[in-house]
C-alpha cells in the first residue's frame, strides 16, 4: 500500500541537528503558528552503507511551485482532489513535466573526509543559509507523523529525541517513494508520492532529490518495480570514483571578463604512473562535453580550458556538476559547486 500520510509541510527553519546513528539524517526544525515540527532527512541508506542518489537544482522552475507559494505555512494533505497537482513523482513528472531524470542524480556519501564532499555537508549549507535568512521557507513533501490513532502512543507523546517539544511531530520520507524492490520497503510503494525538500529564499527555489540506488525508476501504475527491468542496485555510471588516480581538483568558474572560452578546469594524477587522456572529455549536469588529450605524469596536474561553442560545457555561476569521462564513457570523477563556492572573479573553486 502508498504511504499513509503523504502531505507538504512548509516553514522556517529555526533550528538544525545530526544524528549519525544506524539511519542518520539531517534533523530540520520549523515553526508555524508557534507550533515546532521535525523534517527528518535521510543522508545514508539503510542497506548497508551505499550513497544515497543526490541532486541539487538551483534556480528551480517547474510548474508546481505556483501552487506552492499559495499554500498556507503548516500541513497541506496531498491527497484531495483540490492539491493532487502538487504530489511529486520522480518517474512520472508533476503536471506534465519531469521533475529530473536519475542520470541527473549522483552518489554521494553521508560524510567523507575533507571539505565540501558529503551530504551533510550539502544539505546542511543550504539549510543554514536558510535558517539566516529572513522570510526564507522550507517546503518539505514526505509522510507526515504521527499517523492518525497513534497520537497517543507513548512514543508520540515523549519530548522529542533532536529538539525537546512534545508531542512529536513532523515529517519525514523526503525521498522517492516507489521502486523499492526489498520486502520490507516494498509497502511503501505507491506513485505520485515522491519526498523532496524545497527551499524559497528571496523568489529563487532550490530543489533536492534523494533516492536510494536499490530503487528502480522503472515502475508499475502502483509504483512496484517492474519485473523486466535490469536490477537497479547495480552502480549508476555517474557515480563518482573517489579512488580513481585522476581526479578534478580546481575549476576557474567566474573568470574575469568575458567568460565563455576562459572557463577551466584542473585535474591531478594522485597515482603512481602516468595517465593517458586521450579520448577523455571534461561534462557539465546538461549533457555537454569537451575533449582532453595527453599524457598526464604522477603527482601533477595539467589545466584544460574549455572552448567556445555552443555544445562545449559550460560551469554556470548559478552552480552545477563537473563531470570527468574516461575514453570509455564512464564517469570516473564528478564535483558539484554552489554561487557560494565562487569567491572573487577570476578565482578558482578548489574540490
Amino acid at each position: 500500500m502508498p504511504l499513509a500520510n503523504y502531505q507538504v509541510l512548509a516553514g522556517p527553519v529555526t533550528d538544525l541537528a545530526i544524528d549519525a546513528d544506524s539511519s542518520p539524517h539531517v534533523e530540520v526544525r520549523i515553526e508555524t503558528e508557534g507550533l515546532p515540527h521535525r523534517i527528518a532527512v535521510n543522508v545514508q541508506s539503510n542497506s548497508g552503507s551505499a550513497p544515497l542518489l543526490y541532486r541539487r537544482i538551483d534556480d528551480f522552475d517547474h510548474p508546481v511551485l505556483a501552487g506552492l507559494a499559495a499554500l498556507p505555512l503548516g500541513y497541506t494533505d496531498l491527497r484531495t482532489p483540490q492539491t493532487r497537482a502538487l504530489a511529486l513523482d520522480y518517474v512520472r513528472g508533476t503536471q506534465g513535466r519531469l521533475l529530473l531524470a536519475r542520470d541527473d542524480m549522483r552518489a554521494v556519501p553521508f560524510q567523507a573526509s575533507g571539505p565540501r564532499n558529503d551530504l551533510r555537508e550539502f544539505l546542511m549549507e543550504l539549510l543554514e543559509s536558510a535558517r539566516d535568512t529572513q522570510g526564507a521557507l522550507v517546503y518539505a513533501f514526505g509522510e507526515r507523523f504521527p499517523l492518525a490513532g497513534e497520537e497517543n502512543d507513548p512514543r508520540n507523546t515523549a519530548p522529542d529525541p533532536y529538539f525537546g517539544f512534545r508531542p512529536q511531530r513532523g515529517i519525514h520520507d523526503i525521498h522517492m517513494n516507489q521502486g523499492n524492490p526489498e520486502p520490507r520497503y516494498r509497502g511503501d510503494n505507491g506513485v505520485a508520492q515522491d519526498g523532496a525538500l524545497f527551499v524559497r529564499m528571496g523568489g529563487r527555489w532550490t530543489a533536492i532529490f534523494l533516492a536510494f540506488q536499490t530503487q528502480s525508476w522503472e515502475t508499475d501504475s502502483s509504483g512496484n518495480p517492474l519485473a523486466s527491468r535490469p536490477d537497479p542496485r547495480q552502480p549508476v555510471q555517474r557515480q563518482p570514483n573517489h579512488d580513481a588516480p585522476v581526479q578534478i581538483i580546481a575549476a576557474l568558474v567566474n573568470a574575469a571578463g568575458r567568460e565563455e572560452g576562459n572557463e577551466t578546469v584542473t585535474v591531478f594524477n594522485r597515482g603512481d604512473a602516468a595517465v593517458v587522456l586521450d579520448g577523455w572529455s571534461i561534462g557539465d549536469d546538461d549533457g555537454r562535453r569537451a575533449p582532453i588529450a595527453g599524457s598526464l605524469p604522477a603527482g601533477e596536474s595539467l589545466r584544460f580550458r574549455l572552448p567556445d561553442a555552443p555544445d562545449a560545457p559550460r560551469l554556470a555561476n548559478r552552480g552545477g556538476e563537473i563531470l570527468l569521462i574516461d575514453d570509455a564513457g564512464t564517469t570516473v570523477h564528478s564535483v558539484a559547486y554552489t554561487t557560494a563556492d565562487l569567491g572573487p572573479e577570476g578565482w578558482s573553486v578548489l574540490f
